[in-house]
């Protein structure tokens, strides 16, 4: 705040002065064995979509798909390929099922959908192109009269498409591996003419399905993962799920004008881009991983109701961004679309699935491959313990000049650690925020020197002592992205991430606005810090945004796939001096670094027309890294959150200071409402036992199956034989003849069961 605006604070209070309410900001009173009791048994809420809902056994998928006009070009080990040379549409059979996968619609059958759609529905390709008036058209290879050269190959067949009316030209390669169907499409066969390229779809309608009377899904990687079933009461959506890889780029957007808008529930970002399909679930399904162009792809997937009666799935390629270009400081302006293609390569790699593989999980295990095989996912030492985050130090507006107010001295780390430890809680690794000068809001990107309001060097140097002889990871909590309005080590002008249009990329936060960071000064910032970790001792960093967040830098013409590069370069940097990186929802390319995975999600984002939350993430990187959920202390329901916790394979996390949270009523920090160390003790005590009494079972084990045995009871299978068995329901439930609580979870061996 400035002093200016602090001046006027000060004449208000003594003009006007606050009546003073008592209680206001004392902790909450009511206990958690208080709140628990009233909650009421409700299977409604397990019927949500929050839950998994159970499988139809009896269903059986009828395949209707035919060969007939479709040539054979190439077969694999597993597969067989067909194309219409004419709209190089697709049939893929399974060999082992003789399981027939469509890329268009049926010869034989009368659809509801206009030329456009159907046009769209049997190509290989749709585009959108800019005309030299700036207006956007649309065209599919089949819209005119596409110029189409096809030449067969030993594994499928590449062809040159002519899009008649853009005037552009598309190459396309498509191949045969084992169970898996390449698409690319190499950037350098691109060519333009007077039109310029905007969007591309491939085979947007493979495996689409048409109607409800069907069973089986799209899954979508929203949050944890997420389903739509082919259900016949669809609920009313007027809206596809449409999400940005890696969440929109930030050099592109839009500045907030500070109007009014209609607040949307935003999806979560997407992390993971892969996404599937199943007809009849544990009998046939696919899943696409977006190998290549994942920096500029979107997922779209459209349930039956939404522009068709169809389901359909498929990936957006983004050539050309549209932008905001103001003309004026007031804002106004027009909305235009950047003059050069983005650079990039596609290939979608489609493997088929069949049998007890063809559903989510057999989906996430062939993600996790994927990642392992491309050194993207590694073992990681993950064991069940506790995150202890703590806030050290916030500043705190005063009428003259702001302070940082000390919420948890570091001389308090070691008793609460010893505390738990007499508890009961063996594991555990502490989170220490705010700890650089000024406090932990306002000053990045700026670090050192340490606090000195919340103990000296020499009470930091025993504390680190503590930790290492205790063998309990201290992570210190910091950031390479943000850059503080008003905070020193960076400069407008020069370190500061810009748009397309020269905006400076800024985030308006509810209590504090920063600036993004270029990645360059980043990696500049990493370097230097460096030695400055060593020569305080800190070997173990928590960081934010700088691995989940990505954009292009117009600033110093960095696009997203050079800014990738950038923060690999910078963690690798990190890495030189520091034993261990926690991150905090990294995107897939910096899971390599990643020791623990913080805040992980566990729920997708409750759109109308998803029908199921699945742990996909979870199942790719259980028995891999360590992850961690929200904190506990946020939590409205702590007992069916602990219960998810233990389903979905998370360790608890809790927020915790010294003092009470009314502290920080003025600072940045305000809306931590309750997070005394004093008040979530025993509870941190609680969640701990129960974690380690079911996930200790299975510690270092995969995921290797998930059944839904009725609504809101689950069993989760591990490589180790052991299954967790997770009731919410209020009654008691027996499962193959194993009791399970209500409210509970029994962790059962069915490496003896035939």
């Amino acid at each position: 705040m400035s002093k200016k605006r602090k001046w006027v604070v000060f004449v208000l209070i003594f003009l006007f002065p606050i009546p003073i309410l008592a209680n206001t900001f004392d902790e909450p009173k009511q206990t958690l064995k208080e709140t628990r009791m009233e909650q009421t048994d409700d299977l409604l809420k397990y019927n949500s979509n929050a839950y998994t809902q159970p499988e139809n056994e009896q269903a059986k998928w009828k395949n209707d798909a035919s060969l007939e006009g479709y040539t054979k070009v190439s077969e694999s080990s597993d597969l067989s390929l067909y194309v219409d040379k004419v709209s190089l549409g697709l049939k893929i059979v399974n060999k082992a099922t003789g399981y027939i996968w469509s890329s268009g619609l049926e010869q034989n059958k009368e659809y509801k959908l206009n030329d456009s759609w159907i046009n769209m529905a049997n190509s290989a390709v749709t585009i959108e192109y800019i005309n030299p008036d700036g207006k956007l058209s649309s065209e599919s290879l089949l819209t005119d009269q596409s110029d189409v050269s096809f030449k067969q190959t030993d594994e499928g067949f590449s062809a040159t498409i002519t899009l008649k009316q853009s005037g552009i030209t598309v190459p396309l390669d498509v191949t045969l591996e084992g169970k898996s169907l390449n698409i690319e499409v190499p950037e350098e066969g691109i060519v333009e003419q007077e039109n310029k390229l905007a969007t591309m779809k491939l085979y947007p309608f493979l495996g689409a399905v048409e109607g409800t009377d069907h069973d089986g899904y799209l899954f979508i990687p929203d949050g944890s993962g997420a389903l739509i079933r082919f259900v016949e009461k669809q609920p009313a959506s007027t809206t596809p799920f449409r999400a940005s890889v890696y969440g929109k780029d930030e050099g592109f957007t839009r500045s907030s004008t500070g109007e009014k808008s209609i607040k949307v529930n935003p999806v979560q970002q997407v992390r993971m881009p892969v996404y599937g399909v199943t007809h009849g679930v544990d009998e046939n399904g696919f899943v696409t991983i977006i190998d290549k162009g994942k920096n500029y792809a979107e997922v779209l997937a459209y349930p039956s109701g939404v522009s068709t009666d169809f389901y359909w799935i498929t990936t957006q390629y983004n050539y050309r961004y549209q932008y905001y270009q103001p003309t004026s400081q007031n804002m106004s302006g027009y909305n235009v679309y950047q003059e050069e293609r983005n650079a990039f390569d596609i290939k979608e790699t489609v493997t088929f699935l069949e049998g007890d593989d063809a559903n989510y999980v057999g989906m996430a295990h062939v993600y996790q491959n994927y990642l392992i095989e491309n050194n993207m996912l590694k073992e990681k030492d993950d064991h069940v313990d506790a995150r202890l985050e703590f806030l050290g130090g916030e500043v705190k507006d005063g009428l003259l000049w702001d302070s940082v107010y000390p919420m948890t001295q570091v001389k308090d780390l070691p008793e609460y650690v010893t505390e738990l430890k007499e508890q009961g809680v063996d594991e555990m690794n502490v989170v220490y925020r705010g700890w650089t000068d000024g406090g932990f809001t306002g000053t990045l990107p700026q670090k050192f020197p340490l606090e000195d309001k919340l103990g000296s060097d020499e009470d930091f140097a025993d504390v680190r002592d503590f930790f290492s002889d205790q063998g309990i990871p201290l992570y210190f909590f910091t950031d390479y992205s943000k850059a503080y309005k008003g905070a020193s080590g960076y400069s407008g002008r020069t370190d500061i991430a810009r748009k397309i249009n020269a905006e400076p990329i800024v985030t308006t936060g509810e209590f504090v606005d920063y600036y993004l960071l270029s990645p360059n000064k980043s990696l500049e910032i990493a370097k230097a810090d460096n030695p400055k970790y060593k020569e305080n001792g800190i070997t173990n960093l928590a960081i934010d945004s700088s691995a989940s967040m990505l954009f292009s830098d117009f600033n110093h013409d960095i696009a997203r796939p050079e800014a990738v590069n950038v923060y690999q370069e910078l963690f690798a940097t990190l890495q030189e001096n520091v034993d261990s990186i926690a991150l905090y929802q990294p995107n897939d390319y910096m899971l390599s670094i990643t020791d623990r995975y913080l805040d992980i999600p566990m729920y997708a984002s409750n759109y109308i027309f998803v029908t199921d939350t699945v742990p996909f993430v979870q199942i790719v990187l259980k028995g891999y890294i360590p992850y961690y959920s929200s904190y506990s202390n946020f939590f409205y329901n702590p007992d069916d959150e602990v219960l998810r916790m233990i389903e979905y394979g998370a360790y608890p996390s809790f927020y915790l200071t010294t003092e009470p949270s009314h502290e920080l009523m003025y600072t940045p920090s305000r809306d931590l409402y309750t997070s005394q160390f004093s008040d979530w003790k025993s509870e941190i005590v609680d969640q701990y036992k129960a974690v380690k009494g079911t996930l200790g079972e299975v510690e270092g084990a995969h995921i290797i199956s998930r059944h839904v045995h009725d609504t809101g009871v689950v069993e989760v299978g591990y490589s180790n034989n052991k299954s967790i068995l997770v009731n919410y329901t209020n009654k008691a439930v027996i499962i193959q003849g194993v009791e399970v609580e209500a409210k509970g979870y029994k962790v059962i061996d069915r490496g003896n069961q035939s």
